[in-house]
């Protein structure tokens, strides 16, 4: 008697436990304002300009040339929130007029965890193409910081943004020789 409780005492905890482990595994919903941020960084696709492009109530942190013709710049808004984009360089830069680019992607990214940035100019190994952004820290007196914590990957060929591992990347100090 005392083995068919034991028994099914087992089984209800072990069909507890699972049931638990479901409802925690599942991923939760994007908030409204995540789906905001969301389809604000979407309504950038396919978007054409020249010159430099101004983002209201975003602050340009600047940006730089990955590999020809794909471009990164990065934004970030008063909350700490950052916006990269990825463009493609569809007409260069004359005498006459601008370059012109098109947005390619699109990264949204709440604030960086305490102590760590947002670093746009990254690498992997010994290339030094900077084609991965990432979170990272280190100390102010070094070139660069090899504890990265996040990672995302830039395509050479389209500007697509992907996640990545981190391992192996390592990312220029922001405030590098300033």
């Amino acid at each position: 008697m005392h083995r068919t409780i034991f028994m099914s005492l087992s089984v209800f905890c072990l069909s507890g436990a699972l049931a638990v482990g479901v409802a925690v595994a599942e991923p939760k919903a994007p908030t409204e304002e995540e789906n905001a941020d969301a389809n604000f960084a979407k309504s950038f696709l396919g978007k054409t300009f020249s010159g430099d492009l101004e983002i209201e109530n975003w602050l340009d942190y600047g940006g730089g040339l990955v590999t020809p013709p794909i471009w990164i710049r990065q934004y970030q808004r008063e909350d700490g929130t950052n916006l990269i984009l990825t463009t493609r360089e569809t007409a260069p830069d004359t005498s006459a007029s601008p370059a012109t680019y098109e947005v390619t992607d699109a990264l949204i990214l709440p604030p960086p965890q305490k102590g760590l940035e947002f670093v746009i100019a990254c690498v992997q190994g010994d290339d030094p193409t900077l084609n991965f952004i990432g979170e990272a820290k280190g100390p102010d007196d070094q070139e660069w910081w090899s504890d990265v914590r996040r990672a995302w990957e830039i395509s050479l060929d389209t500007g697509a943004i992907t996640s990545t591992k981190a391992k192996g990347i390592k990312c220029n100090n922001p405030g590098w020789g300033q």
